[in-house]
């Protein structure tokens, strides 16, 4: 039986989380090509209602991916982040879906192999968990 790699979306803030994305693109690292990286301002923008559209549309794993707390660079509390990410889990729970597929990274500036070790692993674990968690169950 042939499956298809998980898809795996990675919200991204601007900053030390995009940072971390182009300094594994300079230094010829590589991850998983289904992993899709998507750009925010800052990840203080993201609620449980774009994570969970993510795995509405057929995400199979969500990774929130943002600034170390404490070097935002917009001051952005990161207990209203964690806060976010906890509700979606909550919600992952009761529908019946497993925690894991959601993850919440803080990472320094410029981290490029930590970047592509932390999405590997991620990417590694959901393959495990596989077929997709709503639209493909």
């Amino acid at each position: 039986m042939n499956k298809s790699a998980a898809n795996i979306v990675t919200f991204t803030c601007n900053w030390d989380g995009l940072s971390c994305v182009d300094s594994a693109a300079q230094a010829g690292l590589s991850y998983p090509a289904s992993i899709r990286v998507i750009r925010l301002t800052c990840l203080s923008r993201v609620h449980m209602g774009l994570i969970l559209k993510a795995f509405e549309l057929g995400a199979d794993g969500v990774i929130l991916l943002g600034c170390e707390p404490g070097n935002c660079q917009f001051d952005a509390d990161a207990d209203h982040i964690t806060q976010e990410y906890e509700k979606a889990r909550m919600i992952l729970k009761l529908l019946g879906l497993r925690e894991e597929r959601l993850a919440l990274y803080y990472v320094p500036r410029g981290d490029g192999p930590g970047f592509v070790k932390r999405v590997t692993a991620f990417f590694n674990e959901i393959e495990q968990l596989q077929p997709g968690v709503l639209s493909r169950a």
